[in-house]
C-alpha cells in the first residue's frame, strides 16, 4: 500500500497525527497566559498607592475672601407689617323716607371694577346710579335748579351719550329728558316730580318733569372704582353703616411703627415691600410718619407710616398684607465703610485693623478707627490718612 501524506483521507478515515493534540494544548496555554497578563496589568493601573490616596484626599489650598471698601450711607432696616390701602374711598349709604330700607338687589361684588353709568345697588326697588364727579350728592336736582352740581350731572349725561341742550349748570327740559332716557336704558322709571298745587291739564307738558334724588346717585372722582366692601346682603335691612365702599386713586402702603422706630424714620427715606400672596415686590419712599400715636390701633400707641410706591399699584391689591422695610439712615452722609467681619483686634496694638489684600495676594495691616455700624457694615477711618481708600480690598476670611 502507498504511503499517504499526513492529513489525507483514506477509505478507512483520517490518518492519525500524534503531535496535533500537544500543539493545541500549548497554544491554548499561551493564549491564557497572555490574557491573564493583560488583566493583571489593567488591575495594577486601577490600584492607588497610599501616597496617591493621601494626595487626592488632601484639602485644597486656602484662598482668601475679600470685600471692597466703599463710600456708603449706612442704613439700618426697620421691618414692620403693612397693608395696601386705597388713596381714597367713597362710601355709599342707603337712605329712603322710611325708617327701614331693604336691599333688593346687589349687582356688584367685592373686587369688581365699576364704571359711571351703571347700577351698583338697589334699595326698596329703586336703583343707585354711579356717576363721575367731585361734588357729592347733597340735594335733589329738579327742573329750574342751577349750580355746579347740575353742571356735573349734565357732563355725565353727555359723556354717556345723551344730548343736553340746556345751558351749562341749568336743569331744564333737555336735562330732564336725558335723565328719563338714562333710567329707561337701565330698566327703571325715572322719578317724576309732582309740584304742589293744581295739576296741569293733560298734554300741557310733553317732557316729564324728571328729577334726580340724592338717594339714588353716588359720585366718584375717577373713571372707575373698585368695590372693596359690601355692608349688606340682598333681602336684609340696610344698616346705618356704608352699604358699599369704593376705592379710587392709586393705592399706597401703610404700617405702624413703635416709638423707637418712629424716632428713626422720616419722610424721604427709601423703602421696600414684599408679599407672598399675592406675589408682590417693589420699592417706594416714605411719605409721612405720624407725629402722634394712633388711638386703638395695633400695636397700642403705634405711629402710622405711609409709603408711596415707585410704580402705580393696581387697585385689586387693596387690602393685601405686605412686609415693609424702611431703611433708616445711621450716618448723615457717605462714610468709608467695610464689612464688620473685616475688623480684627490686635493683641497689643492700640487700634483695630483691617488687612488690605493687594496684587499678588500681598497683605498689609492698616490700623483704623471704627464708627457707627448698620446692616453688616461699619464706618472706618484709617489712623494714618490715606492708608485705606475706596476700592481697596480687605480681608474677611479664608475658604478651602
Amino acid at each position: 500500500m502507498r504511503n499517504l501524506a499526513p492529513g489525507r483521507y483514506t477509505a478507512a478515515g483520517p490518518t492519525a497525527d500524534p503531535l496535533r493534540t500537544r500543539r493545541l494544548f500549548l497554544g491554548g496555554l499561551a493564549a491564557g497566559v497572555v490574557a491573564m497578563s493583560a488583566t493583571g496589568l489593567a488591575a495594577v493601573s486601577l490600584v492607588e498607592s497610599p501616597g496617591q490616596v493621601a494626595a487626592r484626599s488632601a484639602a485644597p489650598p486656602r484662598s482668601v475672601i475679600t470685600a471692597i471698601a466703599r463710600w456708603e450711607v449706612l442704613r439700618d432696616p426697620i421691618i414692620v407689617s403693612g397693608v395696601v390701602r386705597a388713596a381714597r374711598t367713597v362710601s355709599m349709604t342707603a337712605s329712603a323716607p322710611f325708617s327701614t330700607v331693604t336691599v333688593t338687589r346687589m349687582p356688584v361684588r367685592v373686587g369688581e371694577r365699576v364704571y359711571p353709568g351703571r347700577i351698583i345697588a338697589e334699595v326698596d326697588g329703586r336703583p343707585i346710579l354711579l356717576l363721575r364727579g367731585r361734588l357729592p350728592a347733597y340735594r335733589d336736582l329738579h327742573q329750574g335748579d342751577s349750580g355746579p352740581d347740575v353742571g356735573q350731572l349734565q357732563a355725565d349725561l353727555v359723556g354717556l351719550g345723551y344730548a343736553d341742550y340746556d345751558p351749562p349748570g341749568y336743569f331744564g327740559p333737555s336735562t330732564s329728558l336725558a335723565l328719563v332716557l338714562l333710567y329707561q336704558r337701565l330698566g327703571y322709571t325715572a322719578p317724576i316730580y309732582h309740584p304742589p298745587g293744581p295739576r296741569k291739564r293733560p298734554g300741557a307738558q310733553l317732557v316729564p318733569d324728571a328729577y334726580l334724588p340724592m338717594s339714588e346717585v353716588t359720585y366718584i372722582p375717577t373713571r372707575s372704582a373698585l368695590v372693596v366692601t359690601i355692608g349688606a346682603r340682598v333681602g336684609h335691612a340696610a344698616g346705618t353703616g356704608p352699604l358699599l365702599r369704593l376705592a379710587t386713586g392709586s393705592p399706597y402702603l401703610s404700617g405702624v411703627l413703635s416709638q423707637h422706630q418712629a424716632s428713626l424714620a422720616r419722610a424721604g427715606l427709601p423703602a421696600a415691600f414684599t408679599s407672598a400672596i399675592p406675589p408682590l415686590t417693589g420699592t417706594g419712599t416714605v411719605v409721612r410718619v405720624g407725629s402722634m400715636p394712633a388711638v386703638g390701633g395695633p400695636p397700642p400707641g403705634g405711629y402710622q407710616v405711609r409709603v408711596s410706591s415707585h410704580r402705580v399699584l393696581p387697585q385689586r391689591l387693596v387690602g393685601a398684607r405686605v412686609r415693609l422695610t424702611i431703611w433708616a439712615s445711621v450716618t448723615s452722609g457717605p462714610e468709608l465703610a467695610v464689612p464688620v467681619s473685616s475688623i480684627f483686634a490686635a493683641a497689643r496694638a492700640r487700634h483695630d485693623y483691617v488687612t488690605e489684600v493687594g496684587p499678588g495676594s500681598r497683605r498689609r495691616r492698616i490700623p483704623v478707627f471704627t464708627g457707627p455700624a448698620a446692616d453688616g457694615l461699619v464706618a472706618v477711618q484709617p489712623v494714618r490718612p490715606g492708608g485705606l481708600r475706596p476700592g481697596d480690598r480687605v480681608l474677611i476670611g479664608y475658604r478651602r
